[in-house]
């Protein structure tokens, strides 16, 4: 086992165990556990770092492609979001309940699909994907963000009993505070999304000769956009709040989903870049 491997297996299980204590302490509403579970969450992060430190020297380049990398950093992205969300509103950790399970499943897929550092082919080392790949990891971690806050939203208006003065959801911003809260990372997402988008487009052109070939990424990316175009517009214009609009926010990370695993079992994508250093890149079936 690498270093490499080591450290994000260590990361894996941090992960795991923050996972528990997120979701104990909600459920006994023990500030201590939510306390461990924040504890955890750093370690996890800082073992994590380490692993992409190791692979990017190991590579001699940043970890951007392959289904193994997007899971290293990807979900390195969407934890650095969460601990800077937490540190500056730290009555909103109990949003770990959805960041941990996301973060984890994530991980957990690509330990399954893992895969060894080599060089990358022409077609990749073009600027413009790089962009496009730090662009997308920004999106992911700005969605997942939006869509844990909305969680606690809706967590607050299913209960029907008046919360205990000592229980986690009791300590979290008010339903108005934390739509406004949801409302802030869906637009961060919503930009750095058409941001994605374009640069995405700008590098298909160099690789393709065409800026949208309607491959199931870029549908599934297109869709997601608009998912949270309807939720801006909702917001700003048709004036929804409350737990409505708190389920348009969680619901549209299934687009996300989708558009970052959910295309992997399907063949005919162009976005199936695992094969680095191999062959040439043949368009039609995207390795």
């Amino acid at each position: 086992m690498t270093a490499e491997t080591a450290t994000f297996w260590l990361a894996v299980v941090l992960y795991a165990l923050a996972t528990l204590a997120s979701v104990a302490g909600l459920a006994f509403s023990r500030q201590r556990l939510e306390g461990a579970a924040f504890g955890l969450t750093l370690a996890a992060f800082a073992s994590h770092t380490a692993s992409i430190v190791l692979r990017w020297i190991d590579t001699g380049r940043l970890p951007y492609v392959q289904d193994y990398e997007n899971a290293l950093s990807g979900t390195w992205a969407i934890v650095l979001v969460y601990l800077i969300m937490s540190y500056t509103w730290p009555r909103v950790r109990v949003a770990g309940v959805v960041v941990f399970p996301f973060v984890l499943l994530t991980v957990g897929y690509g330990l399954l699909v893992p895969s060894d550092p080599g060089p990358v082919t022409p077609a990749y080392r073009s600027v413009w994907l790089v962009i496009h790949v730090l662009f997308a990891w920004a999106t992911y971690a700005g969605y997942v963000a939006a869509a844990s806050l909305a969680g606690v939203e809706l967590l607050k208006a299913r209960r029907r009993k008046p919360l205990r003065e000592d229980s986690l959801l009791a300590r979290t911003p008010d339903a108005a505070r934390l739509g406004e809260m949801t409302f802030r990372f869906v637009v961060f997402g919503f930009i750095v999304n058409a941001a994605m988008i374009a640069s995405g487009a700008i590098w298909a052109y160099e690789l393709w000769g065409s800026y949208w070939r309607w491959d199931p990424v870029e549908t599934w990316s297109l869709l997601t956009w608009l998912a949270y175009a309807f939720y801006l517009h909702a917001h700003t214009t048709l004036g929804w709040r409350g737990a409505k609009l708190a389920w348009v926010a969680f619901l549209s990370l299934f687009g996300v989903m989708m558009s970052f695993w959910g295309v992997q079992v399907l063949p005919s994508s162009y976005h199936l870049f695992r094969s680095l250093g191999e062959g040439n890149f043949d368009m039609g079936r995207g390795r």
